[in-house]
């Protein structure tokens, strides 16, 4: 019977962090995937159990009471406890199968950087990969990734990792586009595949003279607008190397380090392990391959 009102307990927190998190009810509801009326039967529950109110509520939307803000912090606590033990079970799990969740920014798969997956299928068959390609970072604190590819100067705090070699970008073309367009030159027709937006850009690699031509945040999209002869494009060099239409015309540019990161909880989890050991391995032969001189 403890048993189950200690889990009731920790769910009603949940829903409680859900919301306070949320700018609305309605948007908590869809976080948690269930229904508006579950959501408010919750919290009713925990002010009751607590004798508190712990919201001040005006229509959809909700703002914590001086009591809601202590219940809070308690909340957050509980919650990385909830969260500590499931990685600690994780972590005893010594054998090789399984799901595990890797997070990495699009162009290190697109590239086949990441893994030959034909042989990883034949070293670790029971092993599967859930590859998650986004540039937002995933949360490892909370599992929604086992290990992770981050560019940074360092690991980020409570993770481990490798580092596994710097991260260059450059100023890439086709050949037809530099004969015809001459983007070095000062009175060139050439333009920039820019990054971010006309407040933040700034061209790089010594292209300062050049114009944007447009916004486009990101790299597969750079890469095949470079290839249609569209305009120049800065593109890490682990990619742009690899394709022969692209000619490198700037010194590559040093943007951080390349990581492979995971919680220290996982770091003697066998699939964990198995999977990080071979992203390693062949994100290195592939940046020893490349020639940057």
């Amino acid at each position: 019977m403890v048993h189950k009102k200690t889990a009731m307990d920790w769910d009603n927190y949940r829903f409680f962090l859900a919301v306070a998190r949320a700018p609305s009810i309605r948007a908590a509801s869809t976080s948690l995937g269930t229904s508006h009326s579950t959501v408010l039967r919750k919290l009713d529950a925990l002010e009751l159990e607590l004798g508190a109110r712990l919201f001040e509520r005006r229509g959809q939307k909700l703002s914590l009471t001086r009591a809601g803000e202590d219940v809070r912090q308690g909340a957050l606590e509980l919650e990385e406890s909830v969260q500590g033990i499931g990685r600690m079970v994780t972590g005893r799990d010594a054998e090789l199968r399984g799901v595990v969740k890797i997070s990495s920014i699009d162009f290190f798969s697109h590239s086949n950087l990441l893994f030959d997956l034909p042989s990883f299928r034949k070293q670790f068959p029971n092993i599967q990969l859930q590859v998650d390609l986004s540039y937002r970072p995933a949360n490892l604190m909370k599992r929604e990734a086992d290990v992770a590819i981050r560019i940074a100067a360092h690991p980020p705090e409570d993770l481990v990792g490798r580092n596994i070699g710097a991260f260059y970008m450059a100023a890439y073309a086709t050949q037809d586009h530099i004969d015809h367009c001459k983007p070095h030159s000062l009175d060139t027709t050439s333009g920039m595949l820019a990054w971010g937006s006309p407040d933040t850009w700034k061209p790089r690699h010594g292209f300062d003279h050049l114009t944007a031509i447009g916004y486009f945040d990101n790299v597969l999209l750079q890469r095949d607008l470079a290839l249609q002869g569209v305009g120049v494009a800065s593109l890490p060099c682990l990619l742009a190397e690899t394709i022969p239409e692209l000619v490198r015309i700037s010194e590559p540019l040093h943007m951080g380090d390349i990581w492979v990161v995971y919680h220290s909880d996982l770091r003697y989890t066998s699939k964990v392990r198995a999977v990080r050991d071979f992203l390693c391995a062949s994100l290195l032969e592939r940046i020893n391959s490349i020639e940057l001189a």
